[in-house]
């Protein structure tokens, strides 16, 4: 016999979010070109998936203001946020403070916009896209990427943090 279906109010979805915030995670921001400017949006559900083939998977929220950018995009990067990098997190969290004038942009591979300073950036293709519940899993073939050493930004039970570069 399998347990009821758990549902949530509004009194124990704020405790569920309190309780999914036990996880750190690391910060990354996802970019997309959309015309001469680019448009970002502040992501911790980002993940790899698969080495063979190289996949990663983020999710973006069904009501997002952005999906009319992310879900018909071909390609996307995947921008892994330093801890110097907390205000490019915060502003791209937000509605309406999202988007890049091209002179804020690496444009390293055309077409596809990446911000500089980050500890890691993927460039990716849209591979799949699934909807899980009020999300949709948004799954990049990655075709290029690159790093650097440095701390990362985290985001733990509502805050942002920083994991120090493990010393050698």
């Amino acid at each position: 016999m399998s347990e009821p279906d758990l549902i949530l109010d509004a009194e124990t979805r704020q405790s569920y979010r309190a309780a999914l915030g036990g996880f750190a995670t690391g910060v990354a921001i996802i970019t997309v070109l959309d015309g001469d400017h680019a448009v970002g949006l502040t992501v911790n559900s980002f993940t790899s998936v698969s080495l063979e083939p190289p996949l990663v998977l983020w999710c973006l929220g069904e009501q997002s203001d952005r999906g009319v950018y992310f879900r018909p995009a071909p390609n996307f990067v995947v921008n892994i946020l330093s801890a110097e990098q907390q205000a490019l997190a915060d502003r791209c969290a937000k509605r309406g403070q999202y988007r890049f004038e091209r002179d804020e942009l690496d444009h390293v591979r055309a077409g596809r916009p990446a911000l500089p300073g980050c500890l890691a950036r993927l460039w990716c293709d849209t591979y799949d896209q699934v909807i899980l519940g009020d999300h949709v899993a948004i799954i990049g073939r990655v075709r290029a990427f690159d790093s650097r050493p440095g701390d990362g930004l985290t985001y733990f039970q509502g805050r942002y943090g920083a994991a120090p570069r493990p010393a050698v």
